[in-house]
């Protein structure tokens, strides 16, 4: 339930139609990774109980097995998935990364700008308007997130805030 609100929430149209991210196998999956980055930061950022390494492994795992089914659907051959989902593996990692060192700056704003501009917009500059938009919704969420308690996110209480 937990990853299916993250999806839900990485799936709604005004990133696509406002936004400009790609409505793409890759757009979509860049829009998965933040908000799973996100999530994984906060519960990090906090004592981490068993539980809650648990379910950040039950996120990644349900992550790669969603991947790999969807490959498998595309017509990917079952030679060439493991590459891919090494690929993508590599990419989350990365992410994870560099999410996690803007949400840690003192400036996450600024910070998270060339980030976006790098992981969700694959190196194309948007409007700066746009740019603007986005990063003060990942702020957002940052700060919405911080607010949960792990029972939250442990009980698929999780929260997400508007996209606007």
């Amino acid at each position: 339930m937990l990853f299916t609100k993250i999806v839900s929430q990485a799936r709604m149209p005004h990133f696509y139609s406002d936004w400009g991210v790609a409505d793409t196998v890759d757009g979509r999956f860049d829009l998965i990774i933040l908000h799973l980055a996100l999530v994984v930061d906060r519960l990090e950022s906090h004592e981490e109980s068993k539980q809650v390494a648990l379910l950040i492994r039950y996120l990644q795992e349900v992550l790669f097995d969603n991947m790999d089914m969807s490959l498998r659907e595309m017509g990917v051959g079952d030679m060439s998935v493991g590459k891919k989902i090494k690929i993508m593996a590599e990419a989350y990692n990365g992410r994870l990364a560099a999410y996690a060192g803007a949400t840690r700056s003192d400036d996450m704003a600024e910070s998270f700008k060339p980030v976006l501009i790098k992981n969700i917009y694959r190196q194309q500059m948007p409007e700066q308007a746009i740019l603007d938009h986005f990063t003060s919704y990942v702020v957002r969420q940052v700060k919405c997130l911080e607010k949960q308690t792990d029972e939250d996110f442990i009980l698929t209480g999780l929260i997400f805030k508007e996209v606007r």
